[in-house]
């Protein structure tokens, strides 16, 4: 195969479809890595003895370094090739995995995971500004709705699988797996991925006036809050759903694992669907078709009955997971195309932090309205989801106010 970064730009394009799943790969591991931990949290609680509040601290740890690592990166990195950027943050995201398959005390998880927002948390900002720079934007939708399927993979590939590996030889080799299948995706990252250079290589490097170009125009704000409204009107659900149906539907880890593999096959065909949609009918007006659909999933979800059957709560999760990640597609593509790209990577950077804080808020806001009863069951779920219903609408609002530059 010739190599993608040796080409010129119009044959990029030609080898479109292989560095969608190249970025894909990326995006697969870097969100198994994420996810795996919401199914895990069982294992977490009996080994290190811990509570639902520490666990949550784990959670929204990952989620706040993140944040940080990618707010301070956004003044830095437009100033780097995406592909040196993309390869060492992505280094750094193997390692910060590999730590916590190692981990064997609460403390030591709590460093690996931090170690691993950090990295993590600026993969995708960098892996939006590549599509942003290579995709022009009648095309930016389908792209965006391929890398979207990484989600998909992760639900229907990665996270059963990592259940199924917790359950047989222990959660750290989970991320182990994780690891070893991130090392060959590295290879092809270093051979493959296209040379982007950057635009503003004479700027000094201690100069923080991009950070500040960023954040000082309205437009951006204005897009910025828009996709955290997006993040927050899955995320305050999504990092509940796992130990609600264990402890409240009465669910095995078997039966939670087929939450991920049926929504995830879903949701791998939904999200090229909405792909095409978005960009064949406009971002603006799938946006608000999911979104006005999304809200029947999340209150029935927030809502369910404990004596519902099985099969029926399946279906429930699955229009969930489909409805609320299709709304992230034609939102992400908005999101690039509101940013000229001198500054794409910057703003993606400061996006990808928003992001983070978004679903540590998420988590954490999700944790402060949940009971826990004495028998194990959870009450409130419901409040949750109100909260939730509430995000996408402010979501819907700004989505108006957004504008297309690029």
């Amino acid at each position: 195969m010739e190599s993608v970064a040796s080409v010129p730009r119009k044959k990029i394009v030609r080898h479109e479809l292989f560095l969608i799943l190249l970025l894909a790969s990326i995006q697969f591991t870097n969100i198994m890595d994420f996810m795996i931990m919401f199914p895990l949290q069982d294992y977490f609680l009996k080994q290190f003895q811990i509570d639902t509040a520490m666990f949550s601290f784990v959670l929204s740890s990952y989620s706040f370094a993140a944040a940080i690592a990618a707010l301070i990166g956004a003044n830095f990195i437009d100033r780097f090739n995406r592909k040196s950027a993309a390869i060492f943050l992505y280094i750094g995201f193997l390692v910060g995995t590999a730590l916590c398959a190692i981990a064997n005390t609460y403390s030591f998880l709590l460093f690996a995971r931090i170690t691993a927002g950090i990295f993590g948390g600026m993969i995708s900002g960098v892996i939006l500004s590549i599509i942003g720079d290579v995709f022009p934007i009648e095309k930016r939708g389908k792209a965006m709705g391929g890398v979207m399927g990484a989600f998909s993979a992760a639900s229907v590939l990665g996270v059963p699988s990592g259940i199924r590996i917790a359950m047989s030889s222990g959660w750290n080799y989970t991320f182990a797996f994780i690891v070893v299948l991130g090392l060959p995706i590295l290879v092809l990252a270093i051979l493959y991925l296209p040379s982007l250079p950057s635009k503003m290589e004479k700027q000094k490097m201690a100069d923080f006036s991009q950070l500040i170009n960023v954040l000082s125009k309205r437009d951006h704000l204005v897009a910025l809050a828009f996709f955290m409204s997006v993040i927050l009107g899955g995320f305050t659900v999504v990092t509940s759903i796992a130990v609600f149906m264990e402890r409240n539907m009465g669910f095995s880890k078997t039966q939670v694992s087929h939450i991920y593999e049926i929504g995830g096959i879903c949701t791998f065909v939904s999200s090229w669907i909405v792909g095409f949609l978005s960009d064949k009918f406009g971002k603006h007006k799938i946006f608000l078709i999911l979104v006005l659909l999304a809200l029947l999933p999340i209150l029935a979800i927030t809502h369910l009955p404990k004596d519902l059957p099985v099969y029926m709560a399946l279906g429930v999760t699955t229009v969930f997971m489909v409805l609320v990640s299709g709304r992230v597609i034609p939102s992400m593509a908005m999101l690039t195309s509101a940013i000229r790209p001198e500054v794409r990577g910057s703003f993606m950077s400061v996006n990808s932090s928003l992001q983070s804080v978004a679903t540590g808020i998420g988590a954490l806001l999700a944790g402060a309205i949940l009971i826990q009863l004495p028998n194990g069951t959870f009450e409130r779920f419901d409040v949750v989801g109100y909260f939730a219903v509430g995000f996408n609408l402010l979501a819907l609002y700004l989505s108006r106010k957004v504008k297309i530059v690029s």
